[in-house]
């Protein structure tokens, strides 16, 4: 047991991340939860704890279901293709999780109905007949992504149907004001009738929040859970009418989904029975009380892991393990405050950081700037700083000068010399730092004092070895390069929950060492021809590389293989007739080898007769979609002139179905 009674030794360590939404790829703030969860568990790991790291793509939803309309694919195939993406990312950044899954898999499903199927029988789920926001042009419910407007509680535009970025609130779409359709951008907004399912969660808010003040919380954690508890807990939906999803379990629900929200954070625990492949080993990590449970999320998560998860596991009536740790960090956003932000090509994601830079520079930045009690910028001046001052000029430059000078004046070994007072000082404080990542890591959750305590002892030995000169004083030469030697591989052990990469590069060099093996004493020191760790960065030359890659990026440049995916085909309109109640829309007969009908927003700025018999180009294997209860087959192709639509034709008639090429 150490000086801060931290986490017990045979304790199981269980650590969770956010899971990501795979409608795109994460920006690095977002990617921060994944790597501080993968920090956390390579610690406990080098302890000696049985640990586990889980998580996933979370991949239901309707903002897949958005992102897939928008980009003419299928739900399905636009996760699986950025899940398969995310996974080569995490790789490159040396994660290593036991278990990165994604929502969409045969264990979770099956757990979250079999789940929820529990919670009914326990008489914690409620029917409810209710209003809900409807898009009358697109002829469908507007789930939370589908729609946006004025935010009810601090009157910021562009909240979101479940909740607002500007004051992290978490709503319900028929709250906000003036609201608009994210699909046809329309504003022909309805309350219509429909039946949705709920969790009860007012009945078991005395049992949870009991749970909450047995706890010790950081202050952000404790704050946000709080002020829910304050405001009292409501029931919250947990259906949506939406095609793409988890299939509601209950009866009369047969055409709806379960809310991404309340099946997504039961993806800890099915993740861990996928791991262990229904096996049930897989309960000793969920339901015994010999588990420290850990989360790291960002703070717009905190009631989903406080209250939502602790609420549906106490609901279900099994011996469920609740969070020990729930650990935040404030938001990084992007230069001047401003949020990253992918339709507005702001900010640096993970895939386009690593075309700039390796990994491994990119895992030191972000943990040792790690956002813990207030939102940080992200910096090119902190970049460089971090990098090239403290990783190279404080950890680089002690571990280059002490085993180069070992290497040219010990090529044989180096025996242990005879330790004066000043040098055994110096070796006591490898304890003492162990001690203080052991309280910052196990108790605060602050991995960026953690970090920081490691480099100021980096920072202690390089003063010492630049006052010892060993290059030049002959005297004191062993004594400063056996001890400047005994904090290198202490930063070998200490440094490798932060820098994998590194510091497996360092042990080639020195020999495999762990907590147990730096504060002993070797008799001789041999070790194996030094090479450079890590080389400094020229930040305004990665910089320039960053804006030239974006200005690239944002003329939207597609492969070939891209292209040649389209289907566009010269068409003749042989039908124009008005849709009923629509002011925009027409619905449009065209023969593009085939009769086609296309619904279009052209009403405006062509008449029937203009149209009829006239020869346009057309994009048709769209995938299908109603509006107003017609199917619309394809899309013409226009461009705008003063703000007005304009079709595309070919200069010459040709015949009905020529492809474009």
């Amino acid at each position: 047991m150490s000086k801060y009674k931290t986490t017990r030794k045979k304790q199981k360590i269980l650590v969770c991340t956010a899971w990501p939404y795979v409608h795109d790829l994460p920006h690095l703030g977002n990617f921060l939860q994944i790597l501080s969860g993968d920090a956390i568990t390579r610690y406990y790991k080098s302890r000696g704890y049985e640990t586990i790291y889980v998580s996933g793509s979370d991949s239901h939803g309707a903002r897949m279901e958005y992102e897939a309309t928008k980009r003419g694919t299928t739900p399905k195939k636009l996760v699986y293709d950025n899940h398969k993406q995310l996974k080569k990312i995490i790789e490159e950044f040396n994660v290593e999780f036991d278990n990165y899954t994604i929502t969409h898999n045969t264990t979770h499903q099956e757990f979250v109905k079999r789940f929820y199927e529990k919670l009914e029988k326990n008489g914690y789920i409620t029917k409810h007949e209710e209003k809900q926001v409807y898009c009358k042009d697109c002829e469908k419910f507007l789930a939370d992504r589908f729609v946006q407007g004025t935010c009810p509680h601090c009157k910021k535009e562009g909240a979101r149907g479940n909740q607002c970025e500007t004051c992290g609130r978490i709503l319900n779409p028929e709250e906000l004001i003036k609201p608009h359709c994210c699909i046809c951008n329309g504003k022909n907004i309805i309350q219509k009738e429909t039946t949705h399912w709920y969790f009860n969660l007012p009945k078991i808010e005395p049992k949870i929040e009991k749970w909450f003040n047995t706890k010790k919380w950081t202050g952000t954690v404790k704050n946000y859970t709080a002020r829910w508890f304050k405001e009292g807990l409501k029931e919250r939906t947990i259906t949506r009418d939406l095609k793409w999803g988890i299939q509601a379990p209950f009866k009369g629900a047969e055409k709806k989904v379960i809310y991404v929200w309340a099946e997504a954070v039961l993806g800890y625990v099915s993740a861990v029975k996928e791991l262990y492949k229904g096996n049930r080993k897989w309960l000793k990590y969920w339901q015994e009380e010999n588990v420290k449970q850990i989360h790291t999320i960002g703070k717009d998560n905190i009631p989903f892991h406080t209250i939502i998860l602790p609420g549906l596991l106490s609901a279900n009536n099994e011996k469920w393990h609740l969070p020990d740790q729930v650990l935040t960090t404030e938001f990084l956003n992007w230069e001047e405050g401003k949020k990253f932000s992918k339709t507005e090509k702001r900010g640096l994601f993970v895939g386009e950081a690593l075309q700039i830079l390796p990994a491994q520079y990119w895992r030191f930045y972000l943990l040792s700037n790690r956002p813990e009690t207030r939102d940080v910028n992200f910096s090119w001046v902190e970049l460089e700083k971090s990098i090239n001052a403290e990783l190279i000029g404080n950890i680089g430059n002690l571990v280059n000068r002490t085993l180069t000078l070992i290497h040219r004046h010990h090529p044989k070994g180096l025996k242990k010399p005879t330790l004066n007072a000043e040098d055994k000082k110096l070796i006591a404080k490898i304890k003492s730092t162990g001690l203080t990542i052991e309280k910052e890591i196990e108790i605060t959750g602050s991995l960026k004092n953690a970090l920081k305590t490691i480099l100021e002892l980096s920072s202690k030995t390089n003063t010492y070895f630049q006052k010892r000169e060993p290059w030049k004083n002959e005297k004191l030469r062993e004594n400063t390069l056996y001890t400047s030697y005994q904090i290198v591989k202490t930063l070998s052990v200490y440094l490798q929950p932060f820098t994998p990469s590194i510091t497996k590069k360092l042990k080639k060099i020195i020999g495999k060492q762990d907590w147990n093996s730096i504060t002993k004493l070797e008799s001789i020191i041999k070790i194996k021809k030094p090479e450079i760790l890590i080389k400094k960065i020229d930040v305004e030359k990665i910089k320039k590389e960053y804006e030239q890659f974006k200005k690239k990026k944002g003329k939207n440049m597609i492969r070939y293989e891209d292209f040649s995916k389209l289907e566009i085909k010269i068409g003749t309109i042989k039908k124009v007739e008005e849709v009923n109640g629509a002011d925009k829309l027409y619905k449009i007969t065209v023969n593009t080898g085939k009769d086609r009908v296309i619904v279009s927003g052209i009403k405006q700025e062509y008449t029937i007769k203009e149209l009829l018999g006239k020869q346009i180009v057309v994009l048709t294997n769209l995938e299908p979609k109603k509006l107003r209860g017609i199917e619309s087959q394809g899309m013409l192709l226009a461009t705008e002139i003063n703000g007005k639509a304009v079709l595309l034709q070919p200069d010459k008639n040709v015949k009905e179905g020529s492809e474009i090429c």
